[in-house]
């Protein structure tokens, strides 16, 4: 799940239960982390906030619940009552207050801490600067990128959370195409304007996916169709330690020549 999806699930989160006592169960086969969900029945919800990738609820008496939804995880906010679109046995955490109720169903974490513990997680604080941040600096993240040396090439340097957080493999091939830069260039051979412009695309994308629920696929799963723009077959390629695949247009996005 990319940062867009988690900043428009702690609004929704925030919206509905923050300022309300909460009531806290594990419908599931599965158990959150840390400490046990009867620590935050009955409490109430403070705020809901997004960190890149990773969503952290806050709750009265210093107490978070802080998830990772991975590649498959997911957030149902419903009424109270309604009928969740999964089965109850995937559900690892369900908190309902004010009439709703938020269910969480699977993810790579879930855990229950105290904020003391959150602060010193080392994962949470090698984050690089969360591109949908109010005040975000795309010349501090430029600066980051720059650091990880000059072979990086640019389409793994959105992806590395510890450069820019909250940037996924949708938005790294598609802020790569709206800046017209092929997502295989190294570093180094990027001006800082243009390394500014692609941090700039990729925030604006998704920042208006945050607000329209709709993320963009001009190039992204759409290798050997033709491109939006010029109607060249869009590329495609495993990119990366990860091997996320990435997608680009050879004619919009042409390789850099020195």
């Amino acid at each position: 799940m990319e940062g867009d999806s988690v900043l428009r699930i702690a609004r929704r989160l925030d919206e509905r239960l923050a300022g309300h006592e909460v009531s806290a169960r594990t419908p599931g086969q599965r158990r959150p982390d840390g400490l046990p969900v009867s620590e935050l029945d009955g409490r109430t919800l403070a705020r809901a906030e997004s960190r890149g990738k990773h969503l952290i609820l806050h709750f009265e008496g210093g107490l978070a619940l802080h998830c990772h939804m991975g590649m498959r995880g997911s957030w149902q906010l419903c009424e109270q009552g309604e009928r969740w679109r999964r089965p109850a046995r995937e559900a690892w955490i369900a908190l309902a207050g004010n009439g709703a109720e938020a269910v969480n169903f699977g993810g790579s974490k879930l855990r229950i801490v105290r904020e003391a513990q959150l602060n010193r997680d080392p994962r949470l604080a090698r984050l690089g600067p969360d591109i949908l941040a109010g005040d975000f600096d795309p010349a501090v993240a430029a600066a980051r990128i720059r650091s990880a040396g000059p072979d990086l090439k640019v389409g793994d340097a959105l992806l590395g959370q510890r450069l820019v957080a909250g940037i996924g493999n949708i938005f790294r091939s598609e802020g790569c195409f709206e800046a017209r830069l092929d997502p295989r260039t190294p570093v180094g051979s990027v001006s800082d304007e243009q390394l500014l412009e692609v941090l700039d695309a990729t925030r604006s994308l998704m920042l208006e996916a945050v607000e329209t629920g709709r993320q963009p696929k001009q190039v992204y799963r759409r290798a050997g169709m033709p491109c939006p723009r010029c109607g060249t077959k869009i590329l495609s390629q495993a990119q990366g330690e990860s091997a996320r695949t990435t997608y680009w247009c050879p004619s919009c996005q042409p390789p850099l020549r020195d």
